[in-house]
C-alpha cells in the first residue's frame, strides 16, 4: 500500500508569524512541502531587526522556505518587490494556500499568494476586535469580506466558531483546531508567591481588575508580588505604586520568557473580553497554573484542568482564586501539571498540523488530489 502524498502548502501572514512558523514546522514534520510568506517587518518581535527571520529559521530548523515581502503597501516599489515572489509561488503551484487573519493589512500578500475565491483556507484568531484595540473599520470589513470568500475557515475554540458565524455569516465550513502548544519545559514553582500578567497590554487584558483583586489577596498573602510585563497600554491604578508590584514595560523577547515564567506561581488572564489566548497556550508547557475569567474561548483553554475560572468583572472571586493557588502549592502543581499533559499529548504542534492537514483534505482537496 503506497503512502498518501501530503499536499504542498503556502502559509501566508502579516502578523501571527510565530503561529505560522510553528504550524509550518509541524506540517513539514508530517511530510508536507511547506513554504511561508510573510512581510519583512519585525513588529511582532518588538521591532528588533531580523528577529522575525531568526525566529522562523529556528522554529522550522531551516527546512521551510521563507519568502519575506519587502517594501511598502502603497509604494510603486512595493508592488515591484511583490512580482518576483508571485512568480516563485506560481511556479511552486501549492495545493493549498492558507492565510492568517490580518493579511489584508497588505493586499500584496494576497496577490503573491495567488488567493482564489473558494480555494483557500483562513484562520481567524480573533473573530471580534478586542475592546480598546485600535482596529479600523476598514480592517474589520476587509477581513470579513476575505472570510466570506474562503473555502475553509479555522478557529481555536467552539465559542469562537459561534462568534465567527454571528459576525461573518461565512459560506465555508469552519473547523476548530486548538492553538498549538510548545514542548513541555516546566521549572519548579518559586518560593515566594508571585502573580504574573504578561503579553501585549491593552485595556481588555484586565490589569485594573487584577490590581483591584490584589487588595484582597494581600490581606491573606501579604508577601505576594505581582509582575506586569509587556508592551502596550498600562492602565493607571493606585496599586502600581505598591512596592510589591513590578512593571516591566516593553516587549519581552522570546529568549527571556522561560526565566520570566520561572518566577511566577501562577499566570493571570483576568480578561474583560477574549477570543483565545496565545499567552495561555504559551504558559501551559511551563507548568504554571492559569487563573482566568470565563470569557470567549478561555473556558475551553482551561477545560483540561490547567487553571481556575472566575466570572468576569468580579475582583472578589478573582482574589479568592488567586489566593487558593498562591497558598496551596499542591493545588498549583496539580493545575500546572495538567497544562503540561496537554502540551505533551493533545495540542502539540504536530497534533495541530495533523488536524489542519486533515481539514485540507476533507474540505479543499477532495477530488483534486490522489
Amino acid at each position: 500500500m503506497t503512502a498518501r502524498r501530503q499536499p504542498s502548502i503556502l502559509l501566508a501572514c502579516d502578523f501571527f508569524v510565530r503561529y505560522s512558523a510553528r504550524l509550518a514546522a509541524g506540517m513539514e514534520g508530517a511530510g508536507a512541502d511547506v513554504a511561508l510568506l510573510t512581510r519583512d517587518h519585525d513588529l511582532e518581535f518588538g521591532g528588533d531587526p531580523g528577529a522575525a527571520a531568526e525566529f522562523v529559521a529556528a522554529a522550522t530548523g531551516g527546512r521551510v522556505a521563507h519568502h519575506a515581502l519587502a517594501g511598502r503597501v502603497r509604494s510603486p516599489r512595493g508592488l515591484a518587490a511583490a512580482m518576483p515572489l508571485r512568480g516563485a509561488v506560481r511556479e511552486a503551484a501549492p495545493d493549498v494556500v492558507h492565510v492568517q487573519e490580518s493579511i489584508t493589512n497588505d493586499v500584496r500578500l494576497l496577490l503573491v499568494a495567488g488567493v482564489r475565491p473558494g480555494r483557500f483556507a483562513m484562520t481567524f484568531h480573533d473573530p471580534s476586535p478586542h475592546p480598546g484595540d485600535a482596529v479600523s473599520r476598514r480592517d474589520v470589513v476587509a477581513n470579513r469580506l476575505l472570510a466570506r470568500r474562503a473555502g475553509l475557515l479555522f478557529v481555536h475554540g467552539e465559542a469562537l466558531r459561534d462568534e465567527l458565524i454571528a459576525n461573518v455569516r461565512p459560506r465555508a465550513p469552519i473547523v476548530v483546531v486548538p492553538h498549538g502548544i510548545d514542548p513541555a519545559a516546566a521549572a519548579p514553582l518559586p518560593e515566594r508567591p508571585n502573580v504574573l500578567l504578561f503579553g501585549r497590554m491593552s485595556r481588555y487584558k484586565g490589569l485594573g481588575l487584577l490590581l483591584d483583586a490584589m487588595a484582597d489577596v494581600w490581606r491573606r498573602v501579604p508577601n505576594a508580588t505581582v509582575t506586569v510585563a509587556g508592551a502596550g497600554e498600562i492602565e493607571p491604578h493606585p496599586s502600581l505604586a505598591d512596592r510589591r508590584v513590578t512593571v516591566r514595560a516593553g516587549h519581552v523577547p522570546d529568549a527571556e520568557v522561560p526565566e520570566l515564567l520561572a518566577t511566577a506561581t501562577c499566570v493571570a488572564l483576568p480578561y474583560r473580553q477574549a477570543s483565545q489566548s496565545g499567552v495561555g497556550s504559551l504558559v501551559k508547557p511551563h507548568g504554571r497554573p492559569l487563573v482566568a475569567t470565563a470569557v470567549g474561548g478561555l473556558p475551553e483553554l482551561l477545560a483540561d484542568g490547567s487553571g481556575l475560572l472566575v466570572p468576569p468583572e468580579d475582583p472578589a472571586r478573582l482574589a479568592a482564586a488567586l489566593t487558593s493557588v498562591l497558598t496551596d502549592r499542591a493545588l498549583a502543581e496539580r493545575l500546572g501539571a495538567a497544562g503540561v499533559r496537554t502540551a505533551e499529548r493533545e495540542a502539540g504542534w504536530d497534533r495541530v498540523a495533523e488536524l489542519t492537514l486533515t481539514a485540507y483534505r476533507e474540505h479543499l482537496l477532495s477530488g483534486r488530489q490522489a
